[in-house]
């Protein structure tokens, strides 16, 4: 007896050993291990990181691959394109110039660039201010096609090159300071003003003055490429294949060259107290104030984030960070900041993929530092306003890339659906938004831990919903349905007389040219090949002057041209035009011209 309960004894003691081995004795899974987990579940290339603990300890780190064609591993010392990213380094220079007293925040750009051509209806009571830049808030457009994909940049492009050559570009559509819209062309501008008041390019006087105090030894605001620094990892398209650095016309908005040990000395600084060695570098309560937009319409009714001097408030995962996210050819990147909790991280990826979702890789850096969450906002309440109004489609009030405003009817409006207890966004492209109400014409997302947008009407009685970093306006659902018909009309009777034309050409030939489909069979044939090169060239030269743009602009200009012709020999040679299907092809196509000339894409120019 005595035996067994030994034995029983040995068997639950081994047994426990056993449970304590299977349940401790698992490896701890890294920041490391998880990052190199989503990088291989989400296809991507590689990735640098770094944090920034409460103590301001820096911790960087990286995997994956420098390039991914020869394999050679990604090292936490490399360098990486930052994209977007270096808006808000350029904004902390205005920050350091306006604590220098050589400009204040909200003077007018024209105090600098008095011959900057701004068509600003506002301009008497609303200059477009130095804040108005930074804050994206001027009214400005984003860019011009030319401006982003385009192989005819220089490293020393002047930097009014990007209105020069399209003088419409500077046309302000909103009151500035009352809504965000996002513009890189802004931050050019930006550029022109530090050039102005130093009397040097930018890139020298960021470099000097702002990177090298700040301890960013390894980075720069000038052109690097891999062939002159073997130490930038190569950039990488979705497929894998390597991209390297090109110029760009927006070089103040996008191009900046970096490591994840200087991003994290950045990031420490922002969150400081504007310090160096005991002497105010930065006034703080300019530090204070980036990610904090407290001006904008959507602000004063109710929604608390937004875009400033650089950054954005960010609410996600229960906790409110300030961040801001970049591409470029090649790269993705994020920082993000809690000043808070004296806390932040960067990281980039040397893959920009049309299909990652980044944000899977924030959600764990943010678990990582361990950052206290804040309860979700759980509160129902039954609407109590005539928010049923607010029923229908809405459009980005403006346009991202200039001109293609028309096609936002098209493939950028969302359907707003209103009910008793909330509302539902539905976005013709992207995920469904769930609002639940929060009392005065607010709402929050489900997942997070504030309002997230509001319902609101301006001064010209337009709705608009905003969430404090993009705002849509309401539109007529008939015009959206009309704009729909009117294309695919004209594109299906551009169908239609190019076959018949072919036909036409095959059975009669060279007679062919009497027909009245002739003229605009002519025009839809440079079309169609001006497609067909146009796909064969590399999509970095989409806004540059190649032999498939050109063709592009020559067929768009002839089709309208070339239609009235085929019309005018229709009404000449048919006597019961009405019911011949050729002249309604041409008629469909006539329409088509006239809403796309309304709309300023005819013809297209994709160089200007």
């Amino acid at each position: 007896m005595h035996n067994k309960s030994e034995t029983i004894l040995a068997y639950l003691l081994l047994f426990l050993f056993l449970s304590s081995n299977l349940t401790f004795g698992q490896p701890h899974r890294t920041l490391k291990d998880e990052i190199r987990k989503l990088l291989d579940e989400q296809n991507l290339s590689g990735a640098v990181w770094s944090t920034v603990s409460e103590k301001g300890e820096i911790i960087s780190d990286a995997c994956g691959y420098k390039n991914f064609e020869t394999k050679e591993l990604l090292s936490a010392n490399d360098k990486v394109h930052v994209g977007s990213v270096s808006k808000t380094i350029l904004a902390t220079g205005f920050l350091r110039m306006a604590s220098l007293g050589l400009l204040t925040l909200d003077d007018p750009v024209k105090k600098y660039l008095p011959n900057l051509p701004i068509d600003n209806q506002f301009d008497r009571i609303n200059p477009i201010t130095i804040r108005h830049l930074l804050d994206h808030t001027s009214g400005l457009t984003d860019a011009k096609l030319w401006h982003i994909f385009s192989e005819t940049a220089k490293v020393n492009t002047p930097l009014e090159t990007v209105y020069l050559n399209s003088p419409n570009i500077l046309k302000v559509h909103s009151n500035p300071g009352s809504i965000y819209s996002y513009s890189n062309l802004g931050y050019c501008i930006l550029g022109m003003v530090i050039e102005k008041i130093t009397k040097q390019p930018y890139e020298n006087y960021l470099d000097v003055n702002l990177l090298k105090p700040l301890g960013m030894m390894n980075s720069s605001f000038h052109f690097i490429s891999q062939t002159l620094d073997k130490q930038l990892a190569f950039g990488h398209f979705d497929n894998g294949a390597p991209v390297a650095a090109m110029p760009m016309y927006l070089r103040p908005a996008g191009q900046f060259t970096t490591t994840a040990e200087d991003i994290g000395k950045f990031l420490r600084f922002i969150i400081s107290d504007g310090k160096i060695d005991g002497e105010t570098f930065i006034n703080i309560e300019y530090l204070k104030a980036v990610g904090k937009q407290e001006k904008t319409d959507a602000f004063k009714k109710g929604v608390p984030f937004g875009d400033a001097l650089g950054a954005y408030s960010r609410d996600r995962y229960g906790v409110v960070g300030i961040a801001k996210n970049g591409n470029t050819l090649g790269f993705t990147s994020m920082i993000y900041m809690f000043p808070k909790y004296k806390k932040a991280f960067f990281i980039a990826f040397n893959m920009d993929s049309e299909t990652a979702d980044y944000d899977l890789f924030n959600e764990v850096l943010v678990k990582h530092l361990g950052l206290a969450t804040q309860p979700f906002i759980t509160r129902e309440r039954k609407i109590e306003s005539d928010i049923e109004k607010w029923n229908g489609y809405y459009v980005p009030i403006i346009t991202k890339v200039e001109p293609f405003g028309l096609l936002d009817l098209v493939f950028s409006h969302t359907k707003v659906e209103t009910s008793e207890y909330g509302a539902l966004l539905l976005p013709f492209q992207g995920k469904n938004k769930a609002l639940t109400y929060q009392g005065r014409n607010l709402f929050s997302m489900k997942d997070r831990s504030n309002i997230s947008h509001v319902f609101y009407s301006n001064d010209h009685k337009d709705l608009l919903i905003s969430d404090g970093v993009k705002t849509l306006k309401k539109v007529s659902v008939f015009k959206i349905i009309g704009v729909v018909i009117s294309l695919t009309l004209g594109i299906s009777a551009l169908v239609y007389v190019f076959v018949v034309g072919c036909i036409h050409l095959l059975k009669y030939k060279l007679q062919f040219i009497k027909s009245t489909l002739f003229w605009v069979f002519i025009a839809i044939l440079t079309l169609i090949i001006s497609i067909a090169l146009i796909s064969a060239q590399p999509f970095m030269k989409m806004g540059d002057m190649t032999i498939g743009n050109i063709l592009l602009f020559l067929g768009t200009l002839q089709l309208p041209i070339f239609s009235i012709v085929s019309f005018i020999l229709c009404l000449k040679t048919q006597k019961h035009y009405l019911h011949n299907l050729n002249f309604w092809g041409i008629v469909l196509i006539m329409q088509f011209c006239l809403l796309l000339i309304a709309n300023n894409l005819m013809p297209i120019i994709m160089w200007k």
